[in-house]
């Protein structure tokens, strides 16, 4: 409803009304009716009764609010945050991340629509109990509030609410991972002052899978993939990619012009820590690299029948695991290994998480800075080495 200044009267404070007549419930209203910086800002600050307000504290009220304009800050009554969604999602660069923290904002905190895009087909469609499930989380979502309502308290109970559906703490914990720098995003553009995830941690118990005698493990996987796979480079590039550091993600979106097959290094750019990175390529990959049949355009591993990227290499890691019987592997699991074995050969820990492509080393030390290429250049000297001692 439009606000009519004739409903107000003035109080003895400068731009500052209240109504004429009482509400039986909330009492008087109090607005704030002024020009700031040469446009005409109308707000309703509260109630009487309702905001436990009078002259004096509404026009602090107003007063705070004048303020935030002149400093540059949006008034964020009518700011979503959906519509701060839609604008963060903008500013990021399409990648894999990106696009699973839309889906992660989408299933729990609101709802983001990306314009021009086909939706992706149902291949599968939700059980009863999934959707029943979908149902609770939608109940608590926050897309719909004003960014100044949002607390702490909204939040936390969210991820109460998935803790008590059975999500484990690493799935609680991407609600942070999207939120904390949704929000950072708005206090750098003045949107607000303040992060309401910056008190909240979720903690997430070690998942790491420990590796014993890691070097032979090593070897026998790196004999496995070369045996298994000797007739198919494409494969064989895949699955020996595993042993560079890189994420599944980082590995399928990596592109022909990201490779330089001259100088043996490669640039990932759709990285977790959303950076680009530069490796060395290794010497056991670089073959199979080059025997793909493709017209090195575009996605390295792209599907041999569309042509698209590839979403799912379960069956194919299937296999490998029979061959080798070994049920532990997947690709994330060789990382564990080749972090293993080079911590086996006295690799610094510093060296590690360069290899790994941690953007910090956290526990390790905060203070020291990371060169991924570096790192990857120390790290295949010491496989070539494992490699080496395996062909004597």
């Amino acid at each position: 409803m439009a606000i009519n200044l004739q409903d107000f009267k003035p109080t003895k404070y400068p731009n500052l009304y209240k109504s004429i007549k009482s509400h039986e419930k909330n009492g008087f209203k109090y607005l704030l009716w002024a020009k700031i910086d040469g446009k005409l800002h109308k707000k309703i600050l509260g109630y009487s009764k309702k905001d436990n307000l009078t002259d004096r504290s509404a026009n602090l009220k107003a007063a705070a609010y004048k303020q935030e304009v002149e400093e540059g800050y949006t008034p964020t009554k009518t700011i979503k945050l959906d519509a701060l969604s839609k604008l963060y999602f903008e500013s990021l660069k399409d990648t894999d991340w990106c696009d699973t923290k839309k889906n992660i904002y989408n299933r729990y905190l609101g709802t983001y629509k990306e314009e021009n895009k086909k939706p992706k087909k149902v291949t599968r469609r939700p059980t009863e109990e999934e959707q029943k499930r979908q149902k609770i989380f939608d109940k608590n979502k926050i897309g719909h509030r004003s960014l100044d309502s949002i607390k702490e308290m909204h939040i936390e109970k969210i991820l109460r609410e998935m803790h008590k559906q059975g999500l484990k703490p690493r799935t609680q914990k991407t609600i942070i991972e999207v939120l904390k720098p949704m929000f950072n995003f708005a206090v750098k553009n003045k949107i607000i002052r303040d992060n309401p995830t910056l008190g909240i941690t979720v903690k997430v118990p070690s998942q790491k899978k420990i590796v014993t005698n890691a070097t032979d493990l090593f070897k026998k996987v790196y004999a496995g993939i070369n045996a298994y796979y000797h007739d198919n480079p494409y494969y064989k590039a895949l699955f020996l990619f595993g042993f560079t550091g890189r994420r599944k993600g980082e590995i399928l979106s990596l592109k022909w012009e990201n490779i330089d097959f001259t100088h043996n290094y490669y640039w990932i750019e759709d990285t977790k820590t959303d950076d680009q990175q530069k490796y060395q390529l290794p010497p056991y990959i670089i073959e199979p690299l080059q025997e793909i049949k493709d017209d090195r355009k575009g996605l390295v591993f792209k599907s041999p029948i569309t042509g698209k990227k590839i979403i799912n290499i379960d069956r194919q890691m299937r296999q490998l695991k029979k061959f080798l019987e070994l049920d532990t592997l997947s690709m994330h699991y060789m990382r564990n290994i080749l972090v293993s074995a080079l911590a086996e050969q006295q690799v610094e820990a510093i060296t590690l998480s360069g290899i790994l492509g941690h953007k910090d080393p956290n526990t390790i030390n905060k203070y020291l800075s990371i060169n991924h290429y570096k790192s990857s250049q120390i790290g295949l000297n010491k496989v070539d080495e494992i490699i080496d001692v395996e062909a004597e």
